[in-house]
C-alpha cells in the first residue's frame, strides 16, 4: 500500500509492506527542514491512527464479535462487521473457517451485507474459527454479471463450474503485451489446447449427465492478461481490467446460483503443465479447497472410489501426488482455486493436464472424454442434493 502526502508538491510517504517500514521521500537541502518536516508527519500519523482507533477494531485472540456484516472481500479472505456501537472490526477468514446457518454450512461468498452474525476467533490462528449466521438469512442480491467477447460463458444446470483461464489465443484490442517479469509468477505462456479441452469436457459432461456444467473460459491469451491472478498481479493495462473482471464476476455469479440451488458443488480449473507430461497434477492446498467436501466424506473425496484422482487411475492416467502428506507443489492450486475453493466459494480442485492429454484434437477429446467420466461419477457421489431455492435470472 502506498499513500501519499501532497506537501508542496514533493513529500511522499510510502509503507512498504513487506518490510514493514516507512520511507520519506523528500528533497530538503538542509537538516533544520526535514527534521520540522518529520515532526509534522508523526503528528498527522498519529492524528489519523487515533481517528481511525475510534472507529476500527482489529479482531485479537480469544474474541467474540456480535455485529452487522458490512463487507467481504474475498480476494483477501477478510471481512469487515460493525457493533452496536459503530465499531467496525476487521477480521481474517482462514480456510479452516466454517460459516454455520442452523445445520447447514454455507460459504463466505454468500454472505450478505446486513446480515447479523456472530464471529469467534481461534486463538491458535489468530483467524475466524465459525461464523454463525444469526436469525434469518438473507441471501445477495441477484446481479447480472458483465459480459465480454474475450470470455466464454455457458450457462450451467449442473452444481459444476470448468474455468479454464489460460487457454485464450486472442489479442485483447488496445492492450500490449505484458512485459513486467518483476511481478508475482509472471508468465506469459498459453496452455495449450486447454481451452479446447475445457470446452470438450462440457459437452461430454452434457451428454453423460443429460444437463449442463457452466463453462468460463478465457479467448484472450495470457500474455495481454492473466486472469489467474489478483487484480494487481493480472494486468499491465487499464483496458483489460474490463476482461478481466468479466471473467470473475462470471465465477462469482456461478457459484451464487450454484450454492443457491444445491448443498454444495464443484469448481474445476483447468491448467495445463510440462514439468510431468505423462501426468494428470492435482492442486488443492492439501484438500483445503475441497473441504467443505472433506469435511462430510473424509479424504475420499480427494483419492477415493469416487474421486475424480482415482477414476483417473483407474482409466490408465498416471496421477500426482499421490497421498494425504504429499506436497502439490508447484501445482497446489492458483488464484482461481485458492480465492473461490472452500470455505470461500464452492469446493474447487485444480486440474493440470500434462501436455501428452492434450497435444492434439485427438488426444484431447479422449481426455475429455475420460475427464467427464471422472467427473460424472464425482457428481452422482458427492454432488446431486438440490436446495429450495429461486434460481437466478439468466444474463442479457
Amino acid at each position: 500500500m502506498i499513500i501519499t502526502i501532497a506537501q508542496s508538491g514533493r513529500q511522499k510517504l510510502q509503507q512498504d509492506t513487506k518490510l514493514g517500514m516507512l520511507y520519506l521521500n523528500v528533497d530538503l537541502q538542509k537538516n533544520w527542514q526535514l527534521q520540522m518536516l518529520r515532526t509534522l508527519l508523526l503528528k498527522r500519523i498519529l492524528i489519523l491512527f487515533l481517528l481511525l482507533a475510534t472507529r476500527l477494531v482489529v479482531a485479537n485472540e480469544n474474541q467474540v464479535f456480535t455485529g452487522k456484516l458490512i463487507s467481504v472481500n474475498l480476494a483477501k479472505s477478510e471481512i469487515v462487521i460493525e457493533n452496536d456501537k459503530q465499531q467496525q472490526s476487521i477480521i481474517a477468514v482462514a480456510r479452516s473457517t466454517r460459516i454455520i446457518h442452523g445445520d447447514q454450512k454455507v460459504t463466505l461468498i454468500t454472505l450478505c451485507p446486513e446480515q447479523q452474525i456472530a464471529v469467534s476467533i481461534d486463538s491458535s490462528i489468530p483467524a475466524v474459527d465459525k461464523i454463525r449466521i444469526l436469525g434469518d438469512r438473507k441471501l445477495p442480491p441477484k446481479l447480472l454479471y458483465p459480459t465480454s467477447e474475450l470470455v466464454t460463458v455457458i450457462r450451467g444446470d449442473l452444481p459444476i463450474i470448468i474455468s479454464a483461464p489460460h487457454g485464450g489465443r486472442e489479442a485483447i484490442p488496445g492492450v500490449p503485451k505484458r512485459n513486467n517479469e518483476s511481478t508475482p509468477k509472471f508468465a506469459i505462456k498459453s496452455d495449450t489446447n486447454t481451452y479446447q479441452l475445457a470446452s470438450t469436457i462440457t459437452e461430454q459432461l452434457e451428454k453423460k449427465l443429460n444437463d449442463k456444467p457452466w463453462l468460463i473460459a478465457a479467448k484472450f491469451h495470457r500474455s495481454y492478461l492473466d486472469a489467474n491472478r489478483s487484480l494487481e498481479n493480472a494486468l499491465e493495462h487499464d483496458k483489460a481490467k474490463a476482461v478481466y473482471t468479466a471473467y470473475h464476476q462470471a465465477l462469482q455469479h456461478a457459484i451464487l446460483e450454484i450454492t443457491c440451488q444445491y448443498k454444495t458443488g464443484l469448481l474445476i480449473d483447468v491448467h495445463g503443465q510440462s514439468r510431468l507430461p505423462d501426468v494428470v497434477w492435482r492442486g488443492t492446498r492439501r484438500g483445503t479447497t475441497l473441504g467443505g467436501l472433506v469435511d462430510d466424506f473424509g479424504w475420499d473425496v480427494v483419492e477415493g472410489k469416487d474421486s475424480l484422482m482415482h477414476t483417473f487411475n483407474l482409466l490408465d492416467y498416471a496421477t500426482h501426488p499421490q497421498g494425504m502428506d504429499a506436497s502439490e507443489g508447484p501445482f497446489g492450486g492458483g488464484f482461481i482455486t485458492a480465492t473461490y475453493g472452500y470455505p470461500y466459494g464452492l469446493n474447487a480442485i485444480q486440474l493440470e493436464f500434462g501436455y501428452s492429454f492434450r497435444a492434439n484434437k485427438e488426444i484431447y477429446l479422449k481426455t475429455a472424454i475420460d475427464t467427464a467420466e471422472a467427473i460424472k461419477r464425482f457428481h452422482q457421489r458427492y454432488l446431486t442434493k438440490k436446495l429450495d431455492c429461486e434460481p437466478d435470472a439468466i444474463n442479457r
